[in-house]
């Protein structure tokens, strides 16, 4: 048994270290580049979210490295992430190769089962253990990321804060047991704690919102955060894949009481669920607008139904709000220059709005971003 799964940002990390505590062979596909995206839009169909496409084009390069055991997620609710596996699967038949896939819907009992298929004969605390590493790496992936999209707009030496990055991604991927994961959580933390810093005013804060897959992978997005932070705007994502673990398959306390504040605070504009992330998209736009967030980035792949229900709230809960939104809808059509031009231009407006009084010329700038 070979197991691969798709990307998602570093969800790699986190799952080549649980399915090898499992005694399972991990391979670990390709990095996301234009060949997965080129195969995944070849064989699927046109009008399907880019989420499906690029995780497809995951899965057909790993077959062609040898891979026969594909670890993929179920969804629930009015979201076509739902029908992912049933359909990829169909696809990769259909196009010949052999196979088995293995769907861990987003609930506790349900991955325990899952998990039985791929170790059968392990123990419960062999289990935990292999999960307690990859939720530490993801964990301690998150914390950090979190650190350097913050300090990238603000470090003396541009570079530097990226430099701590990969370097801890790279020590954190090898860990092989908790106590190494936290020792370099630690230093890479005092490591850019150390790096030194511009002396000036704040830099702008810029909160994103949207659907998670855009949101974490990189490629796809990009790299919007990393463009962001290079024109010195601190960066605050609403979404991390901690945040998806804890709130999704262990349901912890305070990520439901959090999930039950934002759909308050949405009631007023979405008085329902509608599926993925597009009820928090709305919520997080108030909640930012409220904390006095400069600006607001909604990323979504082009034809998500949950996303474009709130990108068509959006325009008034951010007047409400007082603050602005650029929505960035992405498919294998979108263009590097085309998405820089955007982003360059909102930052420039954000920029000039910064020193006016809080919600003036709102309208006439939102007005120029729709």
């Amino acid at each position: 048994m070979i197991v691969t799964f798709p990307h998602m940002g570093h969800l790699s990390i986190a799952l080549k270290a649980i399915f090898t505590g499992l005694g399972c062979t991990v391979l670990t596909p390709p990095p996301v580049s234009k060949r997965t995206l080129a195969l995944g839009v070849k064989h699927a169909p046109e009008t399907v979210c880019l989420p499906f496409k690029v995780t497809l084009g995951n899965f057909i390069e790993a077959l062609e490295l040898g891979a026969d055991t594909l670890v993929t997620c179920g969804g629930v609710g009015p979201c076509r992430l739902g029908y992912y596996a049933e359909v990829q699967q169909g696809i990769l038949r259909a196009l010949g190769y052999d196979f088995t896939m293995v769907v861990f819907e987003p609930n506790l009992p349900d991955v325990l089962h899952s998990i039985r298929r791929l170790a059968p004969r392990l123990g419960l605390r062999q289990v935990y253990q292999a999960f307690r590493l990859g939720l530490a790496k993801v964990n301690a992936l998150d914390d950090l990321e979190r650190q350097v999209s913050c300090l990238r707009a603000r470090e003396a030496a541009p570079g530097s804060a990226d430099a701590v990055w990969q370097d801890a991604r790279q020590a954190i991927d090898a860990a092989a047991d908790l106590a190494t994961v936290r020792r370099i959580w630690q230093d890479s933390t005092a490591r850019l704690a150390a790096v030194s810093v511009r002396a000036g005013p704040a830099p702008l804060r810029i909160g994103i919102v949207g659907e998670i897959y855009v949101m974490l992978e990189p490629f796809v997005n990009l790299d919007l955060v990393r463009r962001l932070g290079s024109m010195d705007v601190e960066v605050h994502q609403t979404m991390y894949l901690s945040d998806y673990v804890n709130g999704h398959l262990f349901r912890r306390r305070e990520y439901l009481d959090l999930f039950h504040r934002l759909a308050t605070l949405a009631q007023p504009y979405l008085g329902h669920y509608v599926g993925g992330h597009g009820l928090k998209s709305v919520a997080y736009t108030l909640h930012m607008g409220q904390s006095g967030y400069d600006g607001l980035i909604h990323v979504f792949p082009f034809t998500c139904m949950p996303e474009v229900v709130a990108k068509n709230i959006l325009p008034k809960a951010a007047s409400d709000a007082a603050i602005p939104v650029l929505s960035l809808a992405f498919d294998e059509q979108s263009g590097e220059a085309g998405i820089v031009t955007r982003l360059e231009a909102f930052v420039d407006l954000l920029r000039l709005r910064q020193n006016q009084p809080r919600g003036s010329n709102l309208k006439v700038l939102q007005a120029f971003l729709s």
